[in-house]
């Protein structure tokens, strides 16, 4: 389609933004510290996330592993956006939101 954005940079836009969370979770500043425990969930959980994240960011930048890390992306996203719902913090929805909604049209291109 004429002016669509190719799906590689989609998928490299996704990977860098993956690559992000990845350093925020594993590296966890207190910020992000105090948010995991004031959602009720282990340093265990921030440091898996972080995990799946980065694996997720990897994954994305090979053609061949694309769909597997637009899922794995698309997992943890849904995660943050349930957190997000439950905690009621609507407006932090939208960037995870325009993640995820770029993870599926990786997944449907």
């Amino acid at each position: 389609m004429p002016g669509s954005v190719p799906e590689a940079a989609i998928a490299i836009l996704l990977a860098a933004a993956m690559a992000i969370g990845a350093g925020l979770n594993l590296v966890g500043p207190g910020f992000v510290r105090e948010e995991f425990r004031r959602w009720g969930y282990p340093a265990a959980l921030r440091i898996a996330a972080g995990l799946t994240e980065g694996a997720a960011a990897v994954l994305l930048v090979s053609s061949s592993t694309r769909s597997a890390g637009a899922l794995l992306a698309l997992a943890v996203l849904a995660s943050v956006i349930i957190t997000l719902a439950r905690d009621r913090a609507w407006l932090r929805c939208e960037y995870p939101t325009v993640l995820a909604i770029m993870a599926v049209l990786i997944l449907t291109r």
